[in-house]
């Protein structure tokens, strides 16, 4: 292979302006586009609107495992700071990068085990709350499910009664962070969507701090990742700052329920639309559950119902691009991507590619059950729906267990019945199905 070459490949300047309004309203299609007209690596658009993509396994683990030295999270992801705050996981780097160590804690596998009976208890208040044979957006109902989840799991039953509350304010604010970077305006002047963001957030803020306050003042483990987070301390006891806390609490909130919130719709509308795959994994959680109380050891032993919950995740990634921000030139793909570049990669373009997946856009469960006719192995970094190498998301195994249970619990008790066809996938921060669920529940005898 020759030298690198500076040029890159890509759209010229007319064609990259008229892509923009594309790239905003829809860019999973125009993506896809762009990987097959000019392979893994593409220049789009010009000046402060410029971005390289790059696309496939290499380049995952280029940006998240291999050449991490060359690139920088904080640049390209500083739209996040609005909500997620300046010191939250998701934006820092090197030293600062610090503070997964001690947040790592907090996701333990025994501590997420525990949080099993409250994700089956508010499934089972959404379900209660469906009249038989009503007609409702199941994925909106089971956000707000999910966010009751979250923010039990973090803040334990304390702050339940202020679940809808603190979630209600944080939306504001993340439907802000899920605009196209073109369409925001970062400003705090009167009547703009900044305005209502940062309001929103500061409303979140005052609940949060009064409860560091309080639990500092009487400190013990209760359980939840607050106690771990008010806990954790280096060597030399530097134990995280109030702000630390509030940062790290808030993204948890954020991520937590907004992306897991995200693949949960994605996985009812995909298992309800599809009989064949909503018979054999109810035959399988029938048999291995039976009437019994759901436990971590049941969902270990669902081999089919694990592999559909994988497969939206590889259809439809809540996280379907991430970027980085090059602070040296780095070569990829026979080119240079030059040193001050946003870099962005997209699992969705990735989880759809046919030189990677059989039969990449059918549905297929089965791809990820050992033994079966069509078991496939994925190449290394070709499935990254949580990203991968030490920046993996942090609360990888909590939102996976989530989808799971929530999907048996759903299983057992309704069927519902999906309205329309497949949403299209919207969203930049997460990727939502457009418009929601509607659907038809009807309840199943118990």
């Amino acid at each position: 292979m020759g030298p690198a070459t500076r040029s890159l490949p890509g759209p010229g300047l007319v064609e990259s302006v008229r892509l923009l309004p594309t790239m905003v309203r829809s860019p999973y299609p125009a993506l896809e586009d762009l990987h097959a007209r000019y392979g893994p690596i593409v220049r789009v658009g010009r000046g402060p609107y410029s971005y390289v993509f790059v696309f496939g396994p290499e380049a995952h683990e280029m940006l998240m495992a291999g050449r991490t030295e060359s690139f920088r999270w904080r640049e390209a992801l500083a739209l996040l700071i609005a909500v997620d705050g300046d010191t939250a996981l998701i934006v820092s780097d090197g030293d600062d990068h610090r503070r997964r160590r001690l947040v790592q804690p907090a996701f333990g596998v025994r501590r997420v085990e525990g949080y099993l009976p409250t994700i089956v208890e508010e499934v089972g208040l959404v379900v209660d709350g469906w009249g038989d044979g009503a007609t409702t957006d199941v994925a909106e109902d089971l956000r707000r499910g999910v966010r009751r989840i979250v923010i039990r799991s973090l803040f334990g039953d304390h702050l339940r009664d202020r679940a809808d509350e603190i979630g209600e304010h944080l939306q504001v604010a993340i439907d802000y962070v899920n605009r196209s970077p073109v369409a925001r305006f970062d400003h705090d002047w009167p009547g703009t969507p900044y305005r209502r963001a940062m309001r929103a957030r500061r409303h979140v803020d005052e609940i949060i701090y009064a409860e560091i306050e309080a639990r500092r003042a009487t400190p013990d483990d209760r359980g939840d990742v607050l106690s771990a987070l008010l806990a954790a301390q280096e060597d030399g006891d530097h134990p995280l700052t109030d702000e630390e806390v509030r940062d790290q609490v808030v993204s948890l909130i954020a991520a937590g329920y907004d992306t897991t919130s995200a693949g949960v719709a994605w996985t009812v509308h995909a298992t309800f639309s599809r009989p064949e795959a909503r018979d054999r994994a109810r035959a399988e959680i029938d048999e291995v559950v039976g009437d019994e109380p759901l436990t971590v050891g049941h969902l270990a032993a669902l081999p089919y119902v694990g592999g559909i919950v994988s497969e939206p995740l590889r259809l439809w990634p809540p996280g379907a691009f991430g970027a980085r921000y090059a602070i040296e030139d780095v070569p990829f793909a026979g080119h240079l991507i030059p040193a001050g570049s946003t870099v962005a990669f997209s699992q969705y373009v990735s989880h759809r590619d046919g030189d990677l997946w059989p039969d990449a856009l059918r549905f297929d469960p089965e791809r990820w059950v050992p033994g079966s006719p069509t078991a496939h192995e994925p190449v290394p970094y070709s499935y990254v729906p949580f990203g991968g190498g030490y920046r993996r998301c942090i609360g990888f195994a909590l939102a996976t267990q989530e989808i799971k249970a929530a999907l048996v619990e759903l299983l057992r008790r309704v069927d519902i019945t999906p309205l329309d066809p497949e949403p299209e996938p919207t969203g930049i921060a997460t990727l939502s199905p457009k418009g929601g669920v509607r659907a038809t529940v009807r309840r199943r005898p118990r």
